[in-house]
């Protein structure tokens, strides 16, 4: 059975305490798979902490910033965390599958792990919280390497299948999809009815009640690692919203594929099925037409990578609401929501517990948000679509396409 160990060794029982919760989170899919996760302690003597007891009653351990339902995992580890000393080396043995390198501070512990996994031919995963910015994404990734690839063609071939089943049924309706721009909060308020179409809504909508009361939306798309997938109390928070949202039976959950495990611990199993998972990779064009080919172009925004991809699929009349963008002089900063205050009060935790997330390149994002966006909208119309803006835009390909 494969082990994991966690490097470099740990200071302090706050900093151990932090990391083995994310480890419960990120594994918690695969924590059948996983015999030991090896932990090197160097505060000071021996560690007093009795892991299995501190799993027993995990709550009082867990940070206040982290998502509580993360304690009700713990169990599935018990007598899987080993504490040894500082000194790993020839304590490892075999079976080592990866190194979570979790402190990558220093170059000399970033040069050592990489030689150990040489040694041990096993994969070194850099997950510092604090310096890497995909930290999540990279653990998840990770996660994936301990299934089997006939597991891994079950999952592809689940959301597959249903998606067929999204196809045959909506297939041909007009689809309105709804960003959660500023803009969506006076569509809201002022009850603008977008008529007998579709709708989807993303990300942060989706634990909006009054705007799924009423949009009444069809589909539900997320697809953020740290927002949806991550370990923090906002990320808990949106599962549970997101699990209110799905008691609705007709109602489905489109997400990035290796989200799916996740989503399904969270959420009814009555909802399973209706969890659609796709795929993506790096090419040069879009795919519209996921019936031919189930997999998208990765990018980073949830309308460029799955919202319009899939609308594209399954529909050739698309009205896009609450798409704002903003103006390129204020690209230096995150985008702003339509419940902005209650938004950004929730998403402070988020900067705590993955201050490494944050650290980005906000203009270059959004550049790359308006290219992605034009060469989308110009292949879809290319290709038979019509695409209408309904809500002003600050992004130049929706404003173009702007019909109040």
């Amino acid at each position: 059975m494969p082990k994991l160990l966690l490097y470099p060794a740990f200071p302090d029982q706050e900093t151990l305490f932090n990391q083995i919760f994310r480890v419960i989170w990120h594994f918690a899919p695969m924590a059948t798979r996983i015999d030991q996760v090896i932990i090197p302690w160097a505060g000071g003597g021996t560690i007093s902490v009795d892991m299995d007891a501190a799993l027993q009653d995990a709550g009082t351990v867990l940070s206040k910033d982290f998502d509580a339902y993360i304690a009700t995992l713990a169990k599935s580890y018990l007598g899987k965390f080993q504490i040894v000393g500082p000194g790993v080396e020839d304590l490892v043995g075999d079976d080592l599958a990866g190194i979570l390198v979790w402190n990558t501070s220093q170059a000399p512990t970033v040069r050592f792990a990489q030689e150990l996994g040489r040694k041990y031919e096993s994969q070194v995963v850099l997950v510092d919280p604090t310096r890497r910015q995909q930290e999540t994404l990279e653990s998840i990734r990770f996660a994936y390497t301990l299934w089997t690839p006939g597991e891994l063609n079950d999952l592809v071939a689940e959301s597959y299948s249903a998606f067929c089943g999204v196809l045959e049924r909506w297939r041909g309706k007009k689809i309105s999809a709804f960003g959660n721009g500023l803009s969506l909060g006076r569509v809201v308020r002022e009850k603008i009815d977008p008529g007998p179409t579709l709708r989807a809504v993303c990300n942060s909508t989706i634990g909006d009640s009054a705007a799924l009361e009423f949009l009444s939306p069809n589909l539900l798309f997320c697809g953020d690692p740290v927002q949806h997938c991550g370990v923090s109390l906002y990320a808990g928070e949106f599962r549970r919203g997101l699990a209110d949202a799905m008691k609705d039976p007709d109602r489905i959950l489109l997400t990035q594929l290796g989200y799916v495990p996740y989503f399904r611990l969270t959420t009814a199993p009555e909802c399973h099925d209706r969890i659609i998972g796709i795929g993506n990779d790096r090419r040069a064009t879009f795919n519209l037409n996921l019936a031919e080919e189930f997999l998208t172009a990765a990018t980073a925004n949830i309308f460029t990578m799955l919202v319009l991809p899939v609308a594209c699929s399954l529909s050739h009349e698309i009205d896009i609401y609450g798409c704002d963008g903003m103006p390129f002089t204020a690209a230096t900063k995150p985008w702003s929501h339509s419940d902005e205050d209650d938004y950004m009060s929730k998403m402070s935790v988020t900067h705590r517990v993955h201050s490494g997330f944050w650290k980005r390149n906000y203009e270059e994002e959004y550049w790359s948000y308006c290219r992605d966006m034009a060469d989308l909208l110009s292949l879809a119309e290319s290709s038979g679509r019509k695409v209408q803006v309904k809500t002003p835009s600050f992004v130049p390909a929706l404003a173009q396409r702007f019909r109040a």
